[in-house]
């Protein structure tokens, strides 16, 4: 597959091979983002402080369900702009749809569909590259949060010099905490793991 191939799935993934990766992305992710749930969401944010979620881009549906699944929290959303991935998400997490404690929603994350000041976490994994317009997009992000609720990126770091470096809109650490301070987010950190960057902010 070229990379303008990738790129296009991960952006609007539909069809048969968008639906194949879902799935894969599913079973490639889902122990490395439950670990950054576990050490970084759960830790820095205390369960009991978690009571409502939303995943932007949640793709398959795995991140939604690793949310779900914390200890003491009552709604997890997430939201996508592909019609098949809203769909494959639903699949992957029809347990929690039907317990009513999961909701999946096509929705574009420049203009969600939520009121203000309502959820405790945001999360976007591997899905910030993908963003149209990311001022819009952290608009709405701070718009959805309540008060001194956390906003989590989980991004690929690519290695300087490789062609996923040049996909990538941020391209250091720095410029992911610039990408947050700047737009109004405070107590700014991140940390990297091998391949992967974690920034979170609080609004």
């Amino acid at each position: 597959m070229k990379n303008n191939e990738m790129e296009t799935i991960g952006s609007r993934p539909t069809g048969f091979l968008g639906k194949i990766a879902g799935k894969l992305m599913n079973t490639i992710h889902s122990s490395a983002y439950k670990k950054i749930i576990d050490s970084y969401i759960i830790r820095h944010c205390g369960h009991s402080k978690l009571k409502t979620a939303l995943d932007i881009g949640c793709g398959g549906g795995v991140a939604v369900k690793l949310l779900s699944d914390i200890d003491g929290i009552k709604k997890t959303i997430g939201v996508d702009y592909s019609d098949d991935m809203v769909n494959l998400s639903r699949d992957f997490n029809k347990k929690g749809i039907a317990k009513g404690i999961v909701e999946i929603q096509n929705a574009d994350v420049s203009a969600l569909p939520f009121e203000d000041n309502y959820f405790d976490i945001i999360t976007a994994f591997d899905t910030i590259n993908f963003w149209p317009d990311h001022k819009k997009a952290i608009s709405e992000i701070k718009r959805t949060l309540k008060e001194n609720g956390a906003f989590f990126i989980i991004n690929a770091y690519p290695k300087e010099g490789t062609k996923w470096h040049e996909f990538v809109k941020f391209k250091s650490d720095i410029e992911y905490k610039d990408f947050l301070g700047t737009n109004g987010l405070k107590d700014v950190q991140s940390v990297i793991e091998k391949n992967t960057v974690i920034v979170w902010g609080l609004k």
